[in-house]
């Protein structure tokens, strides 16, 4: 892995993901405001996860397929799965999320905006996680076929 520089940032930028869902993962365990209610618990499991954690999947996605592939590493078709891995789970925290705010109280406008911004937010991540499947079946099969 620290012979391409490329994979070495991706698995560094695919860590900060992972660690931004595990702690949303804790914020949902803990007590969440003076009644605990489910909602509250759900809001708090998506808040640490925003569209920067998209963009850093995004910026893996592109590190890992649009660099050259040297010989050793971990292999970049399985950082591939891993990153549609984690941009599915955070696709998954955005629909939650929105659903949360449209349900939940204040002004209809005010939750209207914050569910489409957060349901944009989950369909950019459903987009990167897609194209990453997509391309680490590719990638499997091109080293399969030169090995």
């Amino acid at each position: 892995m620290f012979s391409d520089p490329s994979e070495l940032a991706a698995t560094g930028l695919i860590a900060a993901v992972l660690f931004a869902i595990v702690a949303g993962l804790f914020n949902f365990m803990a007590e969440v405001g003076p009644f605990g209610d489910f909602s509250n618990r759900l809001l708090a499991l998506t808040q640490t996860v925003d569209v920067g954690d998209v963009a850093l999947l995004g910026i893996a996605t592109a590190l890992l397929l649009l660099t050259p592939d040297p010989p050793g590493g971990m292999g970049r078709p399985m950082l591939l799965n891993v990153t549609a891995a984690l941009s599915a789970i955070i696709s998954a925290y955005g629909v939650i999320r929105s659903l949360v705010i449209l349900t939940g109280n204040g002004d209809a406008l005010g939750k209207f905006a914050g569910f489409v911004a957060t349901l944009g937010v989950a369909l950019a991540a459903a987009t990167v996680a897609f194209y990453a499947a997509k391309e680490s079946f590719l990638k499997k099969g091109t080293q399969a076929t030169s090995a």
